[in-house]
């Protein structure tokens, strides 16, 4: 196993939103099948998704909470911020409370030269402030996508309380979670995770830690199980305007068809790769939300 180092002295934060930083300094190395390739990306591009609306819900309540809940009070004029908010009671004092996103019909972010376009709406419903141990925020949607992505299932965050390293550590379950690219393109998932959550004196410089796994059905009809062999560490960084990067990490997946493929995640600072392993080859992939073609090429 490699020896990983961690950042933390990452400074400042805004919106939350996960970005994974590949490089294309290396050359592959040997080959990779073409179906597992495509499998790795979707699955790659699954958990983005997820973890970006994870972060945009976490992001949202946290400056709610701050404000006890009270929409009118919220600053115009913040970049990328082109929502919706309201929420049912607007005040620190009644739970459980329910947060609307509204994206309507199209809500688009660049960075980096990286797109994402959002419409539709994510519901949260919050049963108690979020440094409540036991307190849960559950997230649906309706007619949610992400460049033209439909995103379906419950999430729910719970707060788990102080770890023995004295880290937040935040519980994620994913029910009914799917991804569906068209009429006939689509992915299933469920999942269970911990977000550690290393809290510095300035929260601008806290680090996440993600650790669980993952199962469902592939675009393909197959069987899959996701599990993090390895710690995904994200952080902030300025190159993307100070959103959640992922710099460190291994992901496994496992395919009742075609075995196991890695992921990992390696990183120099804010500069890395995402390299799609299987049977000692490796394959450099160039993550990019903008380059979906998952609806085309079936």
């Amino acid at each position: 196993m490699k020896t990983r180092n961690v950042m933390f002295g990452i400074m400042a934060f805004t919106a939350a939103t996960l970005v994974f930083l590949p490089s294309c300094s290396k050359e592959d190395e040997g080959s990779i099948s073409a179906t597992d390739l495509l499998l790795a990306q979707d699955e790659a591009y699954a958990d983005a998704m997820f973890e970006e609306v994870d972060n945009l819900v976490s992001d949202e309540i946290d400056a709610l909470d701050k404000i006890g809940y009270d929409v009118s009070s919220k600053k115009a004029g913040l970049e990328d911020v082109c929502f919706t908010v309201t929420v049912d009671h607007p005040d620190s004092v009644f739970f459980p409370k329910v947060v609307t996103m509204d994206f309507g019909t199209g809500c688009s972010i660049v960075f980096n030269g990286d797109t994402i376009v959002r419409s539709g709406q994510i519901i949260i419903t919050v049963t108690d402030r979020k440094y409540v141990v036991g307190s849960e925020h559950i997230v649906t949607f309706n007619n949610f996508y992400m460049n033209g992505v439909k995103i379906e299932g419950t999430k729910t965050r719970t707060n788990l309380g102080m770890n023995a390293e004295n880290h937040l550590e935040m519980g994620t379950e994913l029910v009914g979670g799917k991804v569906i690219f068209n009429d006939t393109v689509m992915m299933t998932r469920e999942a269970r995770h911990v977000r550690e959550i290393i809290r510095t004196l300035n929260p601008m410089n806290d680090t996440i830690m993600v650790t669980g796994s993952a199962n469902g059905v592939n675009v393909l009809g197959q069987n899959y199980t996701r599990d993090i062999l390895e710690p995904i560490v994200m952080i902030h960084c300025l190159n993307y305007k100070w959103r959640w990067v992922i710099i460190d990490g291994m992901v496994e997946l496992t395919n009742s068809e075609t075995g196991t493929t890695t992921i990992d995640y390696s990183a120099s600072g804010c500069d890395g790769d995402v390299i799609v392993g299987k049977n000692g080859y490796r394959h450099n992939y160039d993550f990019k939300y903008k380059n979906n073609n998952h609806k085309t090429r079936r």
